[in-house]
């Protein structure tokens, strides 16, 4: 009866081969057995003849997961130092199955149910990218080291193991050569609607177009060598040096260099080959696109309807997850930048990108720019109807998950065109959309003039950011997925607001700039308390002041609110009272400190066409002044007296130009009276002695609740009623007293103290504005400093106060007269003391504040206009109502009807500030654009995980919730 049983040593045979397919146990046997991935870095070198070998790296997998899992960044580590050889086998052998795959006649449909052409494709691009993303690694690891002296220069070739193999080029036998000419792409009629023109009814001077149109055109690449294939149906991507990032050569040396040809290298074949497999039919586009001839399997066609095509070709979901694949190898082919300091991003070629945006003909780049294009922006119910709308639909179906993983390759991968740039292009290369850039991508956005193609292109990314709203603001939790690319939209809004004038014009002339700004600010409001998204948060203030610079945009701000808004941030009056009200919400919140000056700015573009300012938005505007000049604020950072300028400029703005439209601004502005009056007399001994007397005040405060009620605060509790206090505006030494909304001081209090001002990191660079070419300089035009560290809240104006606070600092101030005050509720403490404090630094940063500093910037400030307001306004209104509470009847019609025309200076031009670009900024946008690509490679398969980046810094994000629980239960117990 136990005759069959099987003996103890098949037994775990026995119970694990029914659960592993064929398949599977092969995978098993490559991770785990001395002929799998172990035998790539062992003291063998693999023959290249050894054909079962090395057929497993391109047949074995089911999906780039199976990729990550078996193959990992130590195994190539470890075949990339011991065995180089081996290594170098396995990529050219995997190019040259990929190289042979795509010109075969049968691809991508496969010969028989044994042989699966279309995976083995894929295989070849998802191990090479497995491959490429270390090498990438190494060699930036090697480059460091020649920067450090630790490896001789002359010795990089030896240990180069990416020039030896991927980017090493060979001379062309020109007996051997074949006809390199270039196949003509097969036109239709109803793509490529794009033209060259500045409108369809404007003609532009016929050469200048011609030469426009000549830089993009294509080199014609030579064919590859007979031991390495490359595709026939597509000869023109293989380029050989690219001319745009050489110096001019001299007679001599262009003479030499015509004689000689070069074969493209490695990366460039895999370049075209990538492009190539974006048009193959039958793989990422449907197989009716296909030639007269069926081999004519390559052609550019859009993919989508949308902008430059009135055709949808169609798509399927293996289609698309295809596409999906490709443009994520695409994207490891162009990572380079990732393995790149910041210091050294402008002085390292990446190649490939080089190639995709200087190098490709002009057909080409347009297929890819609409493809791109369309595939991100077409509308979710478009692609999969009403299912793609009903709520929790992605708990049932994967589809629009996958759709959304496509649209975010594209996305990423037409950003990351956008944002190349070549050095030493002169002031064209820094101010996008000025002139004609050699950057093809970015040409031909500025280009773009079909109103049809300007609406498919808002309206698409106003309905991503609807959807985003909607999940973020829905009333069913988790009924839709969050959009994983709400960043690349904004920056794909911003290229495009920056790169084309007409876009932008449309965009303000269709009415929905007041949608965009609203999505804008709300998005701000929600991410603000998260550091994770500060980095998108400076990214729209950025987008803020740009579309400030336009007056369309600032008078469309006077109109009312048309989107919902959340109740927790809706505010009561225009679409500006929402945006000055949303800065105030975000200039209070901690680490927002690189926002600032873009925020700033964006109110003072404005403020001349802005009327019916309310209640609310003028007091938050009053309170930001309060906390910028604020002497704790100015004195703790070079750069912080130019965010007192720019909200003096838009009080002088209001004064000048809407002076009798902004009754409650002007109210507001008399009321706060004295800090206009205090800035005028600054120096920087008054600073230094107010910042030592609130000190006083507070230590004393804190020493008199001590005494009174016997009770100390734990920290915890200290810094939560801080939170408070920062929440509600109110200074945190005077919280506990206010405490009842009820009580008469708190419904008494109309304006809150100053915001607190938050930290920043110490690694920022500000963004450079210009006044104009027809305005003075800016009398505080000083170097902007690379970093802001900001102080505690700033100090409180006793004429905001409520009666009880008031009392309170009397009774604080009559304990300081006991211990040697002036009488005035300030510390009597000498000049010298005082200086020897400014020596020792002011605020966490250190800065060393001077006399000569404050004096030249306090004698530029624009504080005339506002002054002589003051005392032109306010004995009148002192007649008729005493500064507390709301404006009578009398003082509105007042406001209303006065003029200072003859008593005010003559009136400055209206000039905004624009954003200009900086090398600093440029970096920045580079980081942030690759930082999320990172982010996004490790949510899927982890395409760069476990390998040093420098482009950026990578932290991990501490987990919240069950999952930190158990973690902790399991460290406790050993277990981890």
């Amino acid at each position: 009866m136990f005759k069959n049983l099987p003996t103890f040593k098949s037994l775990p045979q026995a119970i694990g081969l029914p659960f592993l397919s064929t398949q599977e146990d092969a995978q098993l046997k490559f991770k785990s057995s001395p002929g799998g991935i172990k035998r790539l870095y062992s003291d063998e070198v693999i023959p290249n003849s050894d054909v079962t070998y090395w057929s497993q790296y391109y047949s074995l997998f089911n999906s780039s997961a199976d990729v990550y899992s078996l193959i990992s960044v130590q195994d190539v580590r470890q075949a990339l130092t011991n065995q180089p050889n081996n290594l170098s086998t396995l990529i050219l052998t995997l190019s040259h199955h990929l190289f042979t795959l795509l010109p075969s006649p049968g691809f991508p449909h496969s010969p028989s149910p044994a042989q699966d052409l279309s995976r083995e494709a894929l295989n070849c691009l998802r191990v090479l990218g497995r491959l490429l993303v270390v090498i990438y690694e190494y060699e930036s690891d090697l480059k460091e080291k020649v920067d450090h002296g630790i490896i001789p220069p002359n010795e990089v070739d030896d240990q180069s193991f990416a020039r030896k193999w991927l980017y090493s080029r060979s001379l062309v036998d020109k007996q051997e050569q074949g006809d390199g000419s270039v196949k003509e792409s097969l036109e239709q009629d109803d793509q490529f609607k794009i033209e060259d023109s500045d409108s369809e009814h404007e003609e532009e001077d016929g050469e200048d177009e011609d030469e426009g149109v000549r830089a993009f055109k294509a080199t014609v690449g030579h064919p590859a060598s007979s031991s390495t294939p490359t595709p026939t149906t597509k000869k023109e991507e293989g380029v050989t040096d690219d001319p745009l990032s050489k110096a001019e050569p001299t007679e001599d040396t262009q003479k030499e260099e015509e004689e000689k040809e070069y074969m493209p290298c490695l990366i460039e074949r895999l370049f075209s080959c990538t492009i190539d497999l974006l048009f193959c039919a039958g793989f990422t586009v449907p197989d009716s696109v296909r030639g007269p001839n069926v081999t004519e399997k390559i052609n550019y066609v859009i993919w989508e309807k949308g902008v430059g095509s009135t055709v949808n070709v169609g798509s399927s979901a293996e289609l698309d997850r295809n596409k999906t694949e490709v443009l994520r190898f695409l994207l490891i082919l162009l990572s380079t930048t990732i393995y790149t300091p910041p210091h050294a991003l402008s002085t390292t070629p990446n190649l490939p990108l080089e190639i995709l945006t200087h190098s490709l003909e002009r057909r080409l780049v347009l297929s890819l720019l609409c493809s791109f294009l369309n595939t991100s922006l077409t509308p979710l119910k478009a692609s999969f109807g009403i299912s793609g709308q009903i709520p929790y639909n992605h708990l049932i179906s994967k589809a629009a998950e996958e759709r959304r993983t496509l649209v975010r390759a594209s996305l990423m991968v037409l950003l990351v065109a956008l944002d190349h740039r070549v050095e030493n292009q002169g002031s064209a290369g820094m101010v996008m959309g000025e002139g004609k850039e050699e950057n093809a991508f970015r040409y031909f956005i500025s280009k773009l003039h079909r109103k049809e193609d300007f609406s498919f292109l808002l309206d698409g990314i106003i309905g991503i950011l609807q959807e985003h709203n909607a999940v973020t603001n829905g009333y069913l939790p988790g009924s839709k997925k969050p959009i994983p690319y709400i960043l690349e939209t904004y920056i794909l809004l911003w290229r495009l607001v920056d790169l084309n004038k007409r876009f932008r014009q449309y965009l303000l002339d269709s009415g929905k700039a007041l949608d965009v700004v609203c999505y804008i600010l709300v998005t701000s409001l929600d991410l603000k308390d998260d550091p994770a998204h500060h980095g998108l948060l400076r990214l729209l203030s950025y987008l803020l002041q740009t579309l400030s610079a336009d007056k369309a945009f600032a008078v469309s701000l006077n109109q009312t609110i048309r989107m919902t808004i959340p109740s927790r941030w809706a505010v009561a009056g225009t679409a500006a009272d929402f945006l000055i009200v949303s800065i105030y919400s975000i200039a209070t919140t901690p680490g927002l400190n690189p926002l600032f000056p873009a925020l700033t700015i964006s109110i003072s573009n404005i403020a001349p066409y802005l009327v019916n300012i309310g209640v609310q938005a003028s007091t938050r505007l009053l309170q930001l002044f309060k906390a910028f000049s604020a002497p704790n604020f100015l004195l703790a950072d070079e750069g912080h007296p130019r965010l007192v300028y720019y909200l003096l400029e838009t009080f002088n703005s209001i004064l000048y130009f809407q002076l009798n439209e902004n009754p409650n601004l002007v109210y507001a502005i008399l009321r706060s009276h004295q800090d206009f009056q205090t800035l005028a007399t600054f120096t920087l001994v008054s600073g230094l002695r107010d910042i030592q007397r609130r000190k006083a005040l507070r230590a004393a405060a804190a020493g008199r609740n001590t005494n009174n009620r016997g009770l100390t605060r734990t920290p915890s509790e200290t810094d939560m009623q801080a939170e408070k206090a920062a929440l509600l505006g109110r200074d945190p030494d005077h919280e506990t007293d206010d405490q009842d909304p009820s009580s008469p001081s708190s419904q008494r209090r109309i304006l809150s103290p100053p915001p607190t001002i938050p930290e920043e990191p110490a690694s920022v660079a500000q963004p450079l504005t210009t006044p104009g070419p027809d305005v003075v300089s800016d009398p505080l035009a000083q170097p902007s400093p690379t970093a802001t560290i900001d102080l505690p809240s700033p100090p409180q104006a006793q004429n905001g106060l409520s009666g009880k606070q008031r009392g309170k600092l009397r009774a604080v101030d009559t304990e300081l007269n006991h211990d040697g005050s002036d009488g005035h509720g300030q510390v009597e403490i000498p000049d010298e003391e005082l200086m020897r404090v400014a020596q020792a630094g002011v605020g966490p940063n250190g800065y060393v504040p001077t006399q000569e500093w404050v004096s030249s910037w306090q004698k530029g400030l624009p504080l005339d206009p506002v002054l002589v307001a003051i005392s032109e306004l306010l004995p009148k209104i002192q007649e008729n109502q005493q500064l507390t509470g709301a404006p009578s009847s009398k003082v509105f019609n007042i406001l209303k009807g006065v003029s200072l025309s003859e008593v005010l200076p003559p009136s400055p031009p209206i000039v905004p500030r624009r954003f200009q670009w900086s090398s600093a900024s440029c970096v920045w946008l580079t980081s942030l654009l690759w930082g999320d690509i990172y982010v996004a490679g490790l949510t899927t398969d982890g395409v760069w995980r476990d390998t040093t980046v420098r482009l950026f810094g990578v932290k991990q994000a501490p987990v919240k919730g069950r999952g930190a629980q158990v973690g902790k239960f399991l460290k406790t117990i050993g277990v981890v």
